[in-house]
C-alpha cells in the first residue's frame, strides 16, 4: 500500500478510518462511541486479525502493519 494510504503512526481520525474502509473489503469501523472507535481487520473467514481504538498511541503503526499483510483490496476482491 502507498505511504500516502497508510494511516498516521499515532492516533487517527474517523475520517482517516473511513478512507481505509472504503478500499478494503475485510477492515471496519467498529464500536463507534462518537469522539473513539474501533479499526478492526478480519481475514478472510471473518475471524478478528486485529483491532486497536483509534486514539491509541502507536494505533496507526500497529493497523498499517496488519493492513499491509492482510487487508483486501476492494478492487481485488471477488464479492
Amino acid at each position: 500500500m502507498p505511504e500516502s494510504q497508510l494511516l498516521p503512526p499515532g492516533s487517527f481520525t474517523c475520517q482517516q478510518a473511513e478512507a481505509i474502509t472504503r478500499r478494503y473489503h475485510n477492515i471496519a469501523i467498529e464500536d463507534d462511541q462518537g469522539s473513539h472507535f474501533r479499526l478492526v481487520v478480519r481475514d478472510p473467514e471473518g475471524r478478528m486479525v486485529w483491532r486497536a481504538w483509534n486514539f491509541e498511541p502507536d494505533a496507526g503503526t500497529v493497523l498499517n502493519r496488519y493492513i499491509g499483510q492482510d487487508g483486501i483490496c476492494r478492487a481485488l476482491s471477488t464479492d
